[in-house]
């Protein structure tokens, strides 16, 4: 499931443990209720905040003093006298939780015991963050003298949080759909008369969710409303966008959201990927790319990335020569382009790989090609060799040199009887990995 890149900060429930049992939070609630039903403090929007406040109390109750990242031993202190009716080991999305199930909540324990995720599974109201949210749009429509507007925009700003903290919760679980409805009900909490904002990362969310339901109408008026509000997320907003458009059987209107987000982002992979898909797809010119590509180059000719775009272009159209020209050139231009040189290898180690499943798909009577096909794949790997080894001497991420470390270990080995270099660069490499395997 892709990944939400969301920073929210974990949102602590600060209501002091036993401060509110359930009886009194109902309690308050029904009060705050009874008191906007009296026509006469129906009209004061301290009785609409009022309850409000009621209905985000209700919200809490359960999860009262409870926060992510608390250790288990914590939260059984803080939740004595509650009993733990289950406990299940469960598997989501890869991550193995060890859950506690309560009468009116799940909480997911990491291997380490810590709390990683809270779930409400008996609230204490239906729809309590609903409920506030019209509280509080109540309370702005009879303050007349606008006396309470920046109270209002206060608790609506809480109240977003505690939408997106339930998206994320559902997300973290896998439930998408949930996910996607706590999303776009937070993007109206802001975008309304008294806050007048737009949650960009929110808006652009809710497309992902809509377009990981299969909702292409719902996911293409949140990725559109990105682009009005010029949201990109690096370009990502262009390449999904096109891909609902085609999924919809407009390629038209896919090529054109491409083509604009090239020129916004000219190294973008996935934009890239995608304008060179359509146009094969539509059986155009993949040259149209290069030809935007080259403008691109024309206004920054000191930009490696460009030149490293470019190789790209001709990787996916399989014309290898020129590829690796443009990445040869993309590390000419900048010798600490790592990700140039570093292609220049790998694009060999591909070609040697894809050489070897021609090899074990062919006839074990055929020599000749065997013969040839053989002297090819050895060259793609010696061919490999020196800009791997320029790779790792130019680069200084240690994860990224255990991977380059690691193929030359391999190439190496293969020509280790061959000539005494290939054993010392086996060696070389192997030891490197073993000092480094920690």
């Amino acid at each position: 499931m892709k990944k939400l890149l969301l920073i929210v900060s974990a949102l602590v429930l600060t209501v002091s443990v036993g401060a509110q049992t359930k009886e009194v939070v109902l309690k308050n609630l029904d009060k705050a209720k009874a008191t906007v039903e009296n026509p006469k403090k129906a009209t004061a929007p301290a009785s609409w905040l009022k309850l409000a406040e009621a209905y985000v109390d209700a919200y809490n109750q359960p999860q009262i003093g409870l926060w992510v990242g608390a250790q288990s031993m914590e939260v059984k202190l803080l939740l004595k006298g509650q009993q733990v009716l289950s406990t299940e080991t469960r598997t989501v999305n890869g991550n193995e939780y060890t859950v506690e199930v309560y009468a009116d909540k799940e909480l997911y324990y990491t291997p380490q015991g810590v709390l990683d995720v809270i779930k409400v599974t008996a609230p204490l109201v239906e729809e309590p963050l609903e409920s506030a949210y019209e509280s509080l749009m109540k309370a702005y429509e009879v303050d007349v003298k606008a006396s309470k507007k920046e109270d209002i925009a206060m608790q609506l700003s809480k109240l977003r949080d505690l939408y997106i903290n339930d998206a994320m919760t559902a997300y973290t679980l896998g439930d998408i759909q949930t996910a996607n409805k706590y999303f776009e009900s937070s993007l109206k909490v802001l975008d309304n008369p008294v806050t007048e904002k737009i949650d960009s990362m929110i808006v652009y969310y809710t497309a992902v969710t809509f377009n990981m339901l299969g909702d292409k109408e719902n996911a293409a008026k949140y990725l559109e409303k990105c682009m009005e509000i010029k949201y990109y997320q690096d370009g990502d907003v262009f390449s999904n966008l096109a891909e609902v458009y085609k999924a919809q059987g407009d390629l038209d209107k896919a090529k054109a959201v491409l083509n604009e987000g090239f020129i916004a982002y000219p190294t973008s992979q996935g934009i890239l990927v995608s304008l060179i898909n359509i146009y094969l797809e539509s059986n155009d010119d993949p040259n149209k790319v290069l030809e935007l590509i080259r403008t691109a180059q024309a206004n920054e000719p000191n930009n490696a990335s460009l030149h490293y775009a470019e190789g790209n272009v001709y990787k996916n159209m399989k014309d290898m020569e020129n590829a690796i020209k443009c990445y040869y050139k993309s590390f000419e231009i900048d010798p600490t382009y790592v990700y140039g040189i570093y292609t220049v290898g790998s694009t060999y180690y591909d070609r040697a790989i894809e050489i070897q499943e021609e090899i074990n798909n062919l006839d074990v009577n055929d020599y000749e090609t065997y013969d040839k096909l053989l002297a090819e794949f050895e060259q793609a790997l010696i061919d490999a060799i020196d800009p791997f080894e320029k790779a790792f001497a130019v680069t200084t991420d240690k994860e990224f040199q255990l991977a380059i470390a690691d193929g030359l270990k391999q190439i190496y080995f293969r020509f280790r009887d061959k000539d005494p270099k290939y054993q010392e660069g086996f060696d070389k490499y192997n030891a490197f990995l073993e000092e480094n395997d920690k």
